[in-house]
């Protein structure tokens, strides 16, 4: 039986770079010793975030291998496997076996995969039964329509249909989905995979978290600024019943730090991956906000508003 997810928070983090545009390693180590405790899980290498799709095959094996050694255990770690082809993502998923034999890993792995990113609807639930037999390690999928539109590709579907979901979710080795999208698909995925209840549900749009949470968590882009006041966030969400609320002031409290996630997630959602690396290069997280030559580039306004915001939140 696999292993479960947890629920919570999960960190997608983005890949820190250095003048060369190289995996920075040392980067890599201060942004997860900042995130890390606060998070119930991390994703590393995420397409989009993490820039996992533009970066070189060379440089992802790099990032997979030092998420690993830096991560150590501590905490759930969710890899990024996808890759252009079937192929490609099979050999990503025997490169983390191998890694994992090397340096002796003993923590939760989570392989997480955009399917339509290289495969149609057609045939999803066969690829994952081949692709369990390159390994014993969980599947959580990817459903995020908004990068499939990038490919601009002439496919039928931008989503993975709810009925491929259904038959996908009588593969155990396949636990969970990250969702980004509208709130009325992920409802009808809930209905198709009500015969696994211990599969996660996961929201991958941090507004539509705020606003109406799911039960299973969050992946946040926005918990590489505020790790702490996202989890906060997330665990009044997921495990109401446990939190303080006879505190007089959690209520308003927690009001003041949903509004603060959600005008940082304003200043940042038109170009997350260079906004968040400037922010965290700005507050001494990171030493360099390059990003990778395919992401788009920071424009003067979208620097100028997240400096702002961040002075009058005293983050710098």
């Amino acid at each position: 039986m696999p292993i479960l997810p947890p629920r919570g928070l999960i960190g997608a983090l983005v890949t820190p770079l250095d003048n060369e545009c190289n995996i920075d390693k040392p980067g890599i180590k201060t942004l997860l010793e900042y995130t890390i405790e606060n998070l119930h899980g991390v994703l590393i290498g995420a397409g989009d975030i993490g820039e996992g799709f533009v970066l070189s095959d060379q440089k992802r094996v790099e990032l997979i291998k030092a998420g690993m050694e830096m991560v150590n255990g501590r905490i759930p770690l969710f890899l990024n496997i996808t890759g252009d082809t079937e192929t490609r993502t099979g050999e990503n998923i025997a490169y983390v076996e191998r890694i994992k034999g090397e340096l002796d890993y003993k923590g939760d792995i989570f392989l997480s995969d955009c399917p339509l990113w290289y495969h149609s609807n057609k045939d999803l639930p066969d690829l994952y039964v081949e692709f369990g037999r390159l390994t014993p390690l969980p599947f959580v999928l990817c459903n995020n329509p908004y990068l499939i539109i990038e490919l601009q590709a002439h496919l039928k579907r931008k989503n993975i249909r709810t009925n491929v979901l259904k038959k996908l979710s009588k593969n155990e080795q396949i636990v969970g989905i990250m969702h980004v999208g509208e709130l009325r698909r992920a409802m009808n995925y809930t209905r198709a995979v009500r015969d696994r209840r211990d599969f996660r549900i996961y929201d991958g749009n941090e507004l539509d978290f705020l606003g109406n949470p799911s039960l299973d968590g969050v992946v946040a882009k926005g918990a590489n600024i505020l790790p702490r006041e996202w989890r906060a966030i997330t665990e009044s969400s997921i495990n109401p019943k446990e939190m303080l609320k006879d505190e007089p002031t959690y209520y308003t409290d927690l009001w003041k730090t949903g509004q603060m996630l959600k005008f940082l997630h304003e200043a940042y959602m038109s170009n997350p991956t260079a906004i968040i690396k400037l922010a965290l290069k700005l507050m001494g997280r990171i030493g360099s906000s390059v990003v990778a030559e395919d992401t788009p580039a920071i424009t003067p306004d979208q620097e100028s508003r997240i400096y702002n915001l961040l002075v009058e939140y005293e983050l710098i």
